[in-house]
């Protein structure tokens, strides 16, 4: 066959085994947590409170419910508990949907036909999305509900974080998702919507002249965060902030189109080796317009800033706390 334009055999879609297999390969006390439930340690194994019996053995990664005489891998386990089809069970886990069996209709050209754009299904739940983004990223819940109340920010039907760009008339033209589920050893899916268009980049419209400009959704949260905690949102709330979604400058032209009373762009891109070639191609095409500024770290990102910043922080609290105990036993003796 020399080339050919492709229709859908079947409206239908099908797993590959591989694909199952992924599904089955993430941890489930994770999924267990992601989704609300409690999980404890009890002598050699794991427990689900209140649940008939509900024990998890990690070194198999399967669960049983000693009440309902049921158990199984990570799909049985949404199956069960989250009342959820076989194949939405797999669609959450994966965060992506089966393969369309497609049959080729002989042409002479091949067409590529551009996809619209359209945000993924909402779901009727926030649970998860708070759960990753607050507990597991350590995003300030005051930011989150900020974007979650300007409609930029969701959870879609796999559970998963939408961040979503709009253009100036707030009709969303970007989505950006970040899957709540981790694979052993592997990160959440991250990928965008179909037909997405990144000049439209996940954003926090200022006031000001200064510019803040990140790859990822998560690190201008976590750059929010970063002040709130320390209770220092007030020297920041006047700026902009944007997400490239990448380290192209396709959002950060068309923001600065739109956005002409900007004069000061701090970069706070990654810091590994795109990151740093991102930083240089905005310098040299950037730097004679505008005063630019790079926020230099020693993690990788602006959201391992924020959890290694909160970590010290907490052990800091916890020091305080013993050496208060330490002194009021003295004052006893």
């Amino acid at each position: 066959m020399k080339g050919g334009d492709y229709i859908e055999k079947q409206s239908y879609k099908r797993f590959s085994e591989e694909q199952v297999n992924r599904a089955n390969s993430i941890d489930i006390v994770q999924l267990a947590k992601q989704h609300g439930y409690k999980v404890i340690k009890k002598r050699n194994e794991m427990r689900i409170p209140d649940m008939g019996g509900l024990i998890i053995d990690t070194r198999r990664n399967r669960w049983y419910q000693f009440s309902a005489s049921t158990g199984g891998g990570p799909i049985q386990f949404l199956m069960e508990l989250e009342n959820m089809s076989w194949k939405d069970a797999v669609e959450t886990l994966l965060n992506e949907e089966g393969e369309v069996n497609i049959v080729f209709k002989p042409s002479n050209s091949i067409k590529e036909e551009k996809k619209d754009f359209r945000l993924p299904e909402k779901n009727d739940t926030y649970k998860h999305l708070f759960a990753y983004l607050v507990k597991t990223r350590m995003i300030h819940p005051k930011v989150v509900q900020q974007f979650v109340a300007k409609k930029l920010l969701y959870e879609n039907k796999q559970h998963s974080c939408v961040f979503v760009g709009c253009d100036l008339e707030g009709t969303p033209r970007y989505a950006s998702i970040r899957g709540t589920f981790t694979m052993q050893g592997k990160e959440a899916f991250k990928g965008e919507a179909a037909g997405s268009d990144k000049r439209f980049g996940f954003c926090r419209v200022g006031k000001g002249d200064t510019l803040f400009v990140c790859e990822a959704p998560i690190d201008v949260l976590s750059y929010m965060s970063i002040y709130k905690y320390r209770g220092l949102d007030s020297l920041i709330e006047q700026e902009h902030l944007l997400s490239l979604g990448c380290t192209a400058d396709n959002a950060l032209e068309n923001y600065l189109q739109e956005h002409q009373k900007v004069t000061k762009i701090k970069l706070g891109l990654d810091n590994d080796k795109a990151g740093n070639e991102g930083c240089k191609a905005i310098f040299k095409k950037y730097s004679g317009q505008y005063q630019i500024q790079r926020i230099h770290m020693r993690e990788k990102d602006m959201n391992e800033v924020l959890v290694t910043d909160m970590k010290r922080i907490a052990a800091r609290q916890k020091e305080l706390v013993m050496e208060k105990a330490s002194y009021e036993l003295e004052q006893e003796l």
